[in-house]
């Protein structure tokens, strides 16, 4: 691969890692409203998993990357890296407002 090709890779990588995190933090709230046990807490763990394996996978497939490289995941953590740090903390802020809120009651 060229090194435009390794770049346009690591910034796809990048953004589905973004989006994974935004994932997880839906994936959370929604654990929340459901007041979720164990089992169910551990389905969506599964499902979250799965959900990641095929996000690294179709991109991989997309941008024909063969073998898998280190930042294939460097991209991913990097992308989770930014969402948590950036609209994740946002959110999460926002996530302790409510609660507070809907606590009142």
């Amino acid at each position: 691969m060229t090194v435009e090709q390794q770049l346009r890779a690591l910034c796809a990588m990048t953004a589905g890692g973004f989006a994974l995190g935004a994932l997880f933090d839906a994936m959370t709230l929604l654990r929340r409203v459901l007041s979720a046990g164990r089992l169910l807490t551990g389905m969506m763990d599964l499902f979250y998993g799965v959900c990641c394996a095929l996000c690294i996978i179709l991109t991989a497939l997309a941008l024909r990357i063969d073998p898998y490289r280190l930042y294939v995941f460097a991209g991913f953590a990097l992308g989770m890296g930014i969402y948590a740090t950036t609209i994740g903390t946002f959110v999460r802020i926002i996530q302790k407002q409510m609660k507070k809120i809907v606590g009142k009651r």
